[in-house]
This record gives C-alpha cells, sequence and structure tokens, in this order.
C-alpha cells in the first residue's frame, strides 16, 4: 500500500504508443519492482514502467504527473487498468484519456553519413573509457578493459567475442551464442549483459540499410528465458526497435557530422541507471563495429588476447 498522503488522481502525460495500445484492453496484475522515480507494473504478462516526468519517454513508460512517492508502493500490490485508466495498489487512479502516444520506434542512421560513422564510433569509445562507471561491461566491449579483467569481464570474454564475431560475419548461431552467453550476467534488474544486448539490438536498428534481422531474433531469442522479467521486456523493446528519448536523439546526432553533439547527447544515454547506459551505449559501439567493418586491423583484441576474435 501507499501512504495516506500519496496523491489519488494522476495524469498519464504521455506514453509509448505500444503501452497505450497495450492497454486498450483491460489487464490485470501486480507491482514488481519500485525506484525513487518509477515502479513496474507486470499486467498480463506485458511489463509497463509508471515513471515521473523528469525520466521522460521509453519504450515501456507511461509517464505520469504529479510524481507520487514511488518507493513507498509494496511489491506484489495488484494492479489494473481500462482502456482509460490505470489503478494501483487501489491508491493511485492515473487517467490515460489526453496521454500523447509516443513513437518509440527507433530513426535509422542515414547511409549517407557512412564516413562520418566511424569517426563517431570512436568518438562514443573515447566518451566510454573517459566516463563510464566502474563495475559493467562498457569498457570490455569497447576493447578497453583493462590489463587485469574483473570478475564480469572475464565471465563475459566469450560472449563478447563470440557476439562481435558473429555480428560481423553475419553468422547467426555464433550471435546467439554469444547472447546465451552474455544473457543475464551480472547483478540487478537489468544486469549488464542484457542492456550490453539492448545496446546491440538498437544498432541493428539503426543501421536499418544492413541485413540484420536474423541475428535481431537469434540476440533476442537466445536471451529471452535466461534472465530478468523487466530485463526480457526491454530486450523484447529493443528487437522491435523501440528505445528511449535519448537514444532517438543519439540516432539522429549520428546522421550529423556535428561531434559536439554527438557527445551531448551520448552523455544522456550513459545517465542512465548505475551502468545500463554505458552498457548499452558499449553494445551499440560493438555491434556497430562489427556490422560497418572496423578500419582497424586488431577489431577485437583485449589483454593477453582474452577475448582476441578470430
Amino acid at each position: 500500500m501507499t501512504s495516506a498522503s500519496a496523491p489519488s488522481h494522476l495524469r498519464a502525460a504521455s506514453a509509448s504508443a505500444t503501452i497505450l495500445e497495450f492497454l486498450r484492453t483491460p489487464r490485470s496484475g501486480r507491482v514488481i519492482a519500485t525506484f525513487a522515480r518509477s515502479c513496474y507494473l507486470a499486467l498480463d504478462g506485458r511489463i509497463v514502467a509508471v515513471v515521473s516526468t523528469e525520466l521522460h519517454n521509453g519504450p515501456l513508460n507511461l509517464v505520469v504527473t504529479p510524481a507520487p512517492p514511488f518507493s513507498r508502493l509494496s511489491i506484489g500490490a495488484s494492479a489494473s487498468s481500462t482502456a482509460h485508466r490505470v489503478q494501483v495498489a487501489d491508491a493511485w487512479d492515473i487517467v490515460l484519456d489526453g496521454a500523447i502516444a509516443w513513437d518509440p520506434v527507433l530513426g535509422s542512421i542515414d547511409r549517407a553519413a557512412h564516413d562520418t560513422l566511424h569517426t563517431h564510433l570512436q568518438t562514443l569509445t573515447d566518451l566510454i573509457v573517459a566516463e563510464a562507471p566502474l563495475g559493467g561491461l562498457a569498457r570490455a566491449s569497447v576493447e578497453q578493459a583493462g590489463t587485469v579483467l574483473t570478475p564480469l569481464e572475464r565471465s563475459a570474454s566469450l560472449g563478447l567475442t563470440d557476439l562481435f564475431s558473429g555480428l560481423r560475419r553475419a553468422n547467426r548461431s555464433q550471435v546467439a551464442r554469444g547472447a546465451h552467453t552474455l544473457a543475464g550476467l551480472g547483478p540487478g534488474l537489468t544486469p549488464s549483459g542484457d542492456d550490453l544486448l539492448v545496446g546491440c539490438l538498437l544498432a541493428l536498428a539503426a543501421l536499418s540499410y544492413v541485413d540484420g534481422a536474423s541475428v535481431r531474433e537469434a540476440i533476442a531469442s537466445s536471451a529471452r528465458h535466461r534472465t530478468t522479467q523487466i530485463s526480457t521486456a526491454y530486450l523484447d523493446a529493443a528487437a522491435r526497435g523501440e528505445a528511449s528519448e535519448a537514444w532517438h536523439r543519439l540516432v539522429a546526432a549520428m546522421s550529423t557530422s556535428d561531434v559536439v553533439r554527438v557527445i551531448g547527447v551520448a552523455r544522456q544515454v550513459l545517465a542512465a541507471g548505475e551502468t545500463s547506459g554505458s552498457d548499452m551505449l558499449g553494445g551499440f559501439v560493438l555491434a556497430a563495429r562489427a556490422l560497418l567493418g572496423a578500419p582497424d586491423a586488431t577489431a577485437f583484441a583485449y589483454p593477453a588476447g582474452v577475448l582476441r576474435a578470430p
């Protein structure tokens, strides 16, 4: 239950068009996770993220105002919805009428920007090295792991090799093997391995002129049953090419020659979660380099050859 001071009437300011369409049919479920600025509902097997306006739009998001005291909500509290409202814990009545339907489907990087894209990928690599928080897989995914790998990086090493090499060769089985190794790897509701795979899927969506449909499905299907319910929802959304607002801005920036713009938006991506944003960005760079062909001779070299692709 929420406290007596929790607002009883909320308004959905905006929401993923995918989520609004799902909520057109009456649903029921429960609260499965709460954070300071959001909570997650499982409604008839689908994940809906109820978030404050400062978290903006995302593929699972229902953005509400005013912000309720999310952290006071009890895990397991009931939730239900109709075409017009979402009821949470018999305390929050979220009105859906008037919500702006936001399209979560990621745009494409302009094919004409191919030459500039390599420069942007190096810029993103440098940014990850300089600013990614410790504890995730971001640096390992861009070949900048330390001389001594962390336990997480070592556990991910073969998966990263398979993923990169499989994407580079359009080898579906190798991509699936890499995704299987990485799925669920690391702590939290969205483990680092999953976040990295989300970034890979977004690269495949943004580089729409590269035929990646087969490997997108290979990644999603290999990871689907090896991780958390919430992480699976983000993987499935990324497999459909759905991403948050920050990712939309980053993909748009990468179609330009404006390096300053790319850095500014990439920092917004990095800011997501503790390591989620950086891990996703690392996965994006890994996949894009594999798909486009890394311009350097050592396409995937790691300390002591631990992760060297054949």
